[in-house]
């Protein structure tokens, strides 16, 4: 029997502030058939560097002996934020951050 690590995509949600919600499945694949899965989830506030908080995920997830997210869902999240995310949902956004510190 072949026991496989994997890590995918399980759910992309919008919130109307325009931050990207990702929840991972961190899936155990026995011969095929899902035998274990726990979720791993992460958010992206409009504006933030996609491409870093992916990184900082994907050492999070080797730390814990998991698999990283695949380059094609990289690329799918990346995809994701760069539509939601016009200048204006961006502004709006940082607008209710308040001052600098």
């Amino acid at each position: 029997k072949m026991i496989e690590k994997k890590t995918i995509i399980d759910q992309i949600e919008i919130t109307r502030n325009g931050t990207v919600q990702v929840r991972l499945g961190l899936l155990l694949v026995e011969d095929g058939t899902e035998i274990d899965s726990k979720w791993h989830r992460t958010a992206f506030p409009p504006g933030h560097d996609v491409a870093a908080q992916i990184a900082a995920v994907n050492e999070h997830l080797v730390q814990m002996g998991k698999t990283e997210v695949s380059v094609e869902d990289s690329a799918r999240i990346t995809t994701v934020c760069t539509q939601t995310w016009t200048p204006e949902v961006i502004a709006a956004y940082e607008a209710t951050q308040g001052e600098p510190a």
